[in-house]
């Protein structure tokens, strides 16, 4: 793909789990004429021909034949190839994904990149009770290396020292939940997207492409709009996370330097 010969609008935003990134997807499936791509690195890591023995947690589909067509050149090709009917793409990933894998160089051209980020204390402690939920194994391993906050730094910085493009930093407290209309129009004016106030809300429902286990997408899909939890109002109000096992306390102190780094990138104005 020739990026300056591309007439279509392409945006990638980068995250890590429980970072209210499912709401922003589905705020942005609202806009006509945009294709909505989901987690299709994520696919290539955990489940492709050529998925990743360095993540822990996706060990367990191993066991299973690998995915046809989820080579990570294979996915980088069809995020640049053409979208015939469409006049924008957004993919929504983690950026685990790239950097654990030792792939950032498929990071995909013709894009302008954003990340969602959220402090650890309420992204890390709902990755344990959504772990917990489902009843995942050996959970003491899984999440005090595997948060994704030193990642999304890394690819940061290679979007902006290698791609040379600064990307935008969001906090999905501070900014998406705070003031939605107003997060969600400055992200469009920045990867060049019309803002439309229907992207506030939507109807209920899981779309298709959402086929991780259900409770990953239990609140987004019952949702119809971007809801602040009552109990967690901002990322500058401390849980007391002396009530969490451990190693949990030790991913969120682990992770908070890199989550207050990026934080420190948002915009000013």
């Amino acid at each position: 793909m020739n990026p300056s010969e591309d007439t279509i609008t392409r945006a990638y935003l980068w995250t890590a789990l429980r970072s209210c990134s499912t709401a922003f997807e589905r705020s942005i499936r609202s806009l006509e004429g945009v294709k909505v791509i989901h987690e299709i690195f994520a696919d290539a890591a955990l489940l492709g021909e050529d998925r990743s023995s360095s993540l822990r947690h996706g060990l367990r589909y191993h066991v299973k034949d690998p995915l046809p067509g989820f080579r990570f050149s294979e996915v980088k090709s069809t995020l640049e190839d053409s979208f015939p009917g469409y006049r924008g793409v957004f993919v929504k990933d983690m950026a685990i994904y790239m950097v654990a894998t030792g792939k950032m160089d498929y990071v995909p051209d013709g894009y302008r990149h954003a990340f969602l980020i959220r402090n650890p204390i309420k992204c890390v402690t709902s990755q344990y009770r959504t772990w917990s939920k489902d009843n995942v194994d050996r959970l003491f391993e899984i999440i005090p290396s595997e948060t994704g906050y030193r990642e999304m730094l890394e690819l940061y910085q290679y979007i902006r020292d290698v791609k040379g493009q600064t990307p935008m930093v969001i906090d999905a407290d501070d900014d998406l939940l705070r003031d939605p209309a107003t997060t969600m129009k400055k992200f469009c004016d920045f990867v060049g997207f019309e803002f439309k106030e229907s992207m506030l809300h939507w109807k209920p429902g899981r779309p298709k492409e959402w086929s991780w286990d259900g409770a990953w997408y239990g609140t987004v899909a019952s949702s119809a709009g971007f809801v602040r939890n009552p109990e967690t109002q901002s990322s500058s109000e401390v849980e007391d996370i002396s009530l969490y096992p451990s190693y949990v306390q030790e991913a969120i102190q682990d992770t908070q330097p890199y989550y207050e780094k990026l934080y420190s990138l948002r915009p000013t104005q």
